[in-house]
């Protein structure tokens, strides 16, 4: 008997409304590297509330992107529990339960900006509209371009189209703004606040700039060097909809002086 991603996808819905889009309990990760043991994680305890966009910080080397794959289903960490939605990763991203943007796009060259989002909408057995998704980041007048013709910064709003394409509950996003300059960065940052506002998925973002975590979330967690281990969660208490203006308000001066404490002081 075939399997039906949308019904499957049903079947794993949350119960309920209060039921953590992540679940991170004792979470540890090592791995062998020219015959030597690396401890990446070091026990990590983590949750985030469905709607909930979450940022994490941290020195290179900390385990942010081993975290995150672990979440995506793509590594089994060595012990712990990793749960998304109440389902084991792999479970969730075989449903369309979330959606993953890393720093290289991916694109598949021999197809056209519309071909790659529609591919990712036929293979989770969806009724999404490709043109749709490109009109929602911005880049609908490109749909008949191939990713050669593309700047970094529409190629990541073609990664992006296609990572949201499949109407996940979850968006995982690893440094997807860190090979864009300045100004595309900032485009980029905008873009996916007015996104998250409208859709209010929840969102679990890695990136290394303090000021981009505190402009992007509702909470920025903060991990030591490795083995990386969470130093503290620090809840973001700005008004939103969020502006570079905000970069110079008390509030946010401070925070990033916490953090950045954190970091110098776990060095």
């Amino acid at each position: 008997m075939t399997s039906n991603p949308v019904a499957d996808r049903a079947q794993s819905a949350p119960a309920t409304a209060s039921m953590p889009a992540i679940t991170l309990e004792s979470v540890a990760h090592q791995y062998e590297a020219e015959r030597t043991t690396v401890r990446a994680l070091a026990a990590v305890d983590l949750s985030v509330a469905p709607g909930e966009f979450v940022s994490i910080v941290g020195p290179s080397g900390c385990g942010k992107t081993t975290l995150l794959r672990a979440v995506a289903g793509l590594l089994e960490p060595a012990s712990g529990r990793v749960e998304v939605f109440g389902s084991p990763p792999r479970t969730a991203r075989r449903n369309g339960a979330l959606g993953l943007v890393t720093q290289e796009p991916g694109l598949m060259p021999w197809r056209s900006v519309e071909a790659n989002v529609r591919l990712a909408i036929d293979l989770a057995g969806s009724d999404g509209s490709a043109t749709s998704w490109l009109e929602r980041v911005g880049i609908d007048r490109y749909a008949g371009l191939y990713p050669r013709e593309l700047s970094g910064g529409m190629k990541q709003r073609v990664a992006l189209a296609r990572a949201l394409a499949v109407d996940p509950r979850l968006l995982l996003m690893d440094e997807p703004f860190g090979a864009l300059d300045e100004l595309s960065r900032e485009a980029m940052r905008l873009e996916l606040l007015a996104l998250w506002e409208r859709e209010r998925i929840s969102v679990l973002f890695v990136t290394h700039s303090i000021r981009e975590a505190l402009l992007l979330s509702d909470r920025v967690v903060v991990m030591s060097g490795s083995p990386g281990r969470i130093l503290e969660e620090v809840a973001v208490d700005l008004s939103r909809p969020r502006t570079d203006a905000l970069l110079t308000e008390p509030a946010f001066v401070e925070s990033e002086r916490h953090i950045r404490d954190l970091l110098r002081t776990s060095a």
